[in-house]
């Protein structure tokens, strides 16, 4: 699968490839004859049509909108010049191939756009998307300001809106942060607004990094990512239902606490469903989480320790119950399946020395992390023989 990198040029109000000799010799080309005092003051009018002229002129291209799968967020560092600079990065797949998006985290463009991928990630995860940009001139105060505001559709060609609040919480958090600056009479507006650009920078990438982990939990992922599946360090578990519906738990460690996705397969051939899981303590002990499937009633998946034997320790053994309430409005559970399933660490997991899942059913279990580890294959040299003995009971060969 062909990867390409695209990056927001402002100049050119466009999406263009990042390490490309034929777009690096047209900005070259279009600095040059812009020149530098204006390349500096970023967009106008002139300026876009200098630069995509010159595009045009050197074979490069430029598009205005990026179409694909949304398949991953990811917050990236890249160094220069001796300084490390934050990257917000969208993963988008089509037929064509895999385009990565890559984006200052400290830019408008960015932060617009992550305000959408807040939505984007809840209601179109792995689903086509289109993003786009485009620059808006403002007057105030008798001076032209520029906007480079995002853009995001989902498969339906509506607009994703953006979810509210980040940027009141970024402000909150540049106020707290200049306040003890001001309190001592910090009057240097550089300074302050060097504080309030960190700040907010900082804000945007701890929301990407969410975004990316709200896309692991969904089991979405790029196809190289998913090919690789198996890689993915994780607790696994298989239970079927009285239906004979499997339910697939993968859990793995997040701040000290269990969490997670229950798939199902869906109604249609090769459709599977995932809702994510977060366990808490129970009141009676073990680890519980709750998970609702669109079309059914909610869920709750238990943790317990099995009980121990004298042939072996105790392991982690797994439960799903359906809620209800009975005739008199209380409460209930309901098991959806006979048998308990037994949560085991998969290949990649083991390979992870004292991995941190083990560690968070040791403290909430009690259960010894080995135990975690899928049994041995058992011995079968012994097979032949006791094949041979049977054929000898049976008369056969003889």
């Amino acid at each position: 699968m062909a990867t390409r990198m695209m990056q927001r040029n402002n100049l050119a109000d466009a999406f263009v490839p990042v390490n490309d000799e034929q777009t690096n010799a047209a900005l070259k080309a279009a600095k040059e004859k812009i020149g530098e005092a204006e390349w500096k003051k970023g967009f106008s009018p002139e300026n876009k049509a200098v630069v995509r002229e010159a595009l045009k002129d050197h074979g490069a291209r430029y598009e205005q909108a990026l179409k694909g799968d949304l398949v991953g967020v990811e917050v990236a560092e890249t160094q220069a010049n001796g300084e490390t600079f934050k990257k917000l990065r969208v993963m988008l797949e089509n037929e064509a191939g895999r385009t990565i998006l890559s984006a200052d985290m400290s830019s408008e463009f960015a932060q617009r756009l992550i305000t959408k991928l807040d939505t984007a990630t809840r209601e179109h995860a792995g689903g086509e998307v289109s993003i786009g940009a485009f620059a808006k001139q403002t007057e105030r105060d008798g001076r032209t300001f520029v906007d480079h505001v995002a853009t995001m559709k989902g498969p339906d060609g509506q607009e994703i809106p953006a979810t509210a609040g980040h940027f009141e919480q970024a402000k909150e958090r540049v106020l707290a942060a200049q306040k003890p600056m001001l309190d001592a009479g910090m009057k240097d507006k550089k300074i302050l607004n060097q504080i309030a650009a960190s700040t907010r920078e900082g804000y945007f990438a701890e929301v990407a990094a969410g975004l990316s982990e709200r896309m692991v939990e969904q089991g979405i992922a790029p196809k190289t990512v998913a090919n690789e599946r198996a890689t993915f360090p994780a607790l696994e578990a298989g239970i079927k239902d009285f239906q004979g519906t499997w339910h697939n738990l993968s859990a793995y460690e997040k701040d000290g606490r269990l969490v997670g996705t229950l798939q199902r397969r869906g109604g249609q051939p090769g459709e599977y469903e995932k809702v994510p899981l977060e366990f808490h303590a129970g009141e009676l002990g073990g680890l519980r989480a709750e998970a609702q499937f669109p079309d059914g009633a909610p869920l709750l998946v238990s943790l317990s320790r099995s009980e121990p034997s004298e042939a072996q320790l105790s392991k982690v053994d797994v439960r799903i119950f359906a809620k209800g309430q009975d005739l008199e409005g209380k409460d209930t559970l309901d098991p959806i399946h006979e048998h308990p399933g037994r949560l085991r660490a998969n290949e990649a997991l083991q390979r992870i020395p004292d991995h941190r899942e083990g560690k968070a059913i040791e403290q909430a279990l009690g259960v010894d992390p080995k135990m975690l580890n899928p049994a041995p294959p058992r011995e079968v040299q012994k097979a032949p023989a006791r094949t041979q003995e049977k054929q000898q009971a049976q008369g056969v060969g003889l």
